[in-house]
């Protein structure tokens, strides 16, 4: 039990000058984050519009007259 005491301890001693530095530089954004971000962008629009599609088509088939029977 001592043994795991002095390790908690000087793991605590260590981590709080870690926790104590400065933080980096924040830095823009590269190129492959814009990238990144226009293929999940892509992906969003080639599943919208074929989704909307649809939906006009359903929404158009619930509020359409009923088609007459053929006899």
């Amino acid at each position: 039990m001592k043994k795991i005491s002095m390790m908690t301890a000087a793991l605590l001693t260590v981590a709080g000058q870690a926790l104590a530095a400065p933080a980096g530089e924040a830095s823009s954004s590269g190129l492959m984050t814009w990238m990144f971000f226009a293929f999940f962008a892509l992906i969003l629009v080639a599943q919208l519009v074929p989704g909307l599609l649809m939906l006009g088509a359903a929404l158009k088939g619930l509020f359409s007259p009923a088609a007459k029977q053929l006899r």
